[in-house]
């Protein structure tokens, strides 16, 4: 069960990762501007094109994977909508974004899948850096020192 949080949080840097090699024009993409202080989604053509690029997707595994973003977001939205709170709103998220990522890997070579999964825990650990969560390896140190 403890992977679930992991791979949500994954799911989510994920995104986020890809956004930092936007090129900067002084004005947030459309997908990142903030209405009445909340984030929008990052457009599912835009997170397509970034793991085209990074991943060397052709033609058809881009349209494809776009697909599968375009319809993970829609998922989100109806779950936001939805009125369901708590940690029921956070299961069904994650079941989403886990389902969606097990679609995008069955479209990936295992080259692809691999550069993928790499990317993935590079984000999982660029968010625990960020957060200051120790690695499941290294011990909290102790507060009474």
């Amino acid at each position: 069960m403890k992977t679930r949080p992991i791979a949500f949080a994954f799911v989510c840097m994920l995104a986020a990762a890809f956004g930092v090699h936007a090129q900067d024009n002084g004005t947030p993409p459309p997908s990142a501007q903030a209405t009445h202080g909340q984030r929008r989604p990052p457009d599912p053509q835009e997170r397509a094109q970034r793991l085209a690029k990074h991943l060397q997707l052709n033609a058809q595994q881009q349209a494809q994977v776009a697909s599968i973003l375009q319809a993970q977001q829609e998922k989100m939205r109806d779950l936001r909508a939805g009125g369901v709170k708590g940690q029921d709103r956070r299961d069904q998220a994650r079941a989403i974004l886990d389902d969606g990522d097990r679609q995008i890997q069955s479209v990936l070579t295992d080259s692809q899948r691999q550069r993928y999964l790499a990317m993935k825990e590079r984000a999982i650990e660029k968010r625990q850096e960020k957060q200051g969560t120790p690695e499941p390896s290294k011990p909290m140190p102790d507060a009474s020192h």
